[in-house]
Parts: C-alpha cells; structure tokens; sequence
C-alpha cells in the first residue's frame, strides 16, 4: 500500500526553522564545554612524589643565563594522581618515561605515553599529567629553571 507523501505545511517549516539553529547551538556548546573542560586541567597535583637527584647551576656554565640551573628529578605519579596544569614558558624539559603508562594533556590535547618515552616541553607548552593505570607512573624530568 502506497502511503501518500505529504508536504510541509507552514507551521512545519517554521518549526524546522527554529529548531536547526537551537540544535546547532547545542553542539557548539557541547563540543565548546568538552574542549574547556580539557584545557583548564587540575588546579593541584595529588598522589605525587618528586624527589631531587641533582643539579647543575648554569650561571657559572653559560654567561647567558644568569640564575639558571640544570636540574634532574625523579617524579612518580601514584595510581589515580595527577600533576597539576602546568607550563614551560622560560623552562624547557625533558621528561622520560621510565615505568607506567600516564596521559599527558597538553594542550586541551590528550597523548599516551609509556615507557621509553621522551617527551619535550618548551615555551608554548601548557600540560598536566594523568595516571590512569594500575601502576605508579615513573618521569625522569630534566629541566633549565630559574629557582
């Protein structure tokens, strides 16, 4: 049985019209949301230990950087912890994975690591770090930083 096809009346298109936009509006508030919610990142680390190993101070090395030092930790993000957000401007690093598996959010961006990872921090970068595994997370980070 052919059912007949039937047109859009008045009422119909205007109820579509009103809808579109408010669906649309919807989705950029939901996509809007989820991105903020990304990029703001923890406001405290929790679950973390960090423990120096060493440092160099840079100012008797290189005339350039006067108060800088050259420094070596050891960072271990407990089961469920997290490192607050935080950024490198005018403290680049270098952070190698040593055990676990962690999510660095760099950026609104989320990236697994593991172990035998590097990863590189310079001046635009703005990250925090998640361990959502079952295991502590262990980072070498090695740093320049003014104390």
């Amino acid at each position: 049985m052919k059912h007949p096809v039937r047109q859009p009346n008045a009422a119909d298109r205007s109820m579509r019209a009103a809808l579109v936009p408010l669906a649309v509006a919807s989705a950029i508030s939901f996509v809007a949301g989820i991105a903020f919610s990304q990029a703001v990142g923890p406001s405290s680390s929790k679950g973390v230990v960090t423990k120096p190993l060493g440092s160099i101070n840079l100012s008797a090395e290189i005339e350039a950087l006067p108060g800088h030092q050259l420094r070596a930790r050891v960072a271990t993000i407990e089961p469920g912890g997290q490192i607050a957000t935080h950024n490198h401007k005018g403290r680049p690093t270098m952070e190698y994975v040593l055990q676990g598996n962690v999510v660095e959010i760099r950026n609104g961006v989320e990236i697994p690591h593991g172990p035998g990872d590097m990863v590189v921090a310079t001046n635009e970068v703005s990250h925090w770090w998640e361990n959502r595994g079952a295991v502590p997370v262990i980072l070498l980070p090695v740093d320049v930083f003014k104390p």
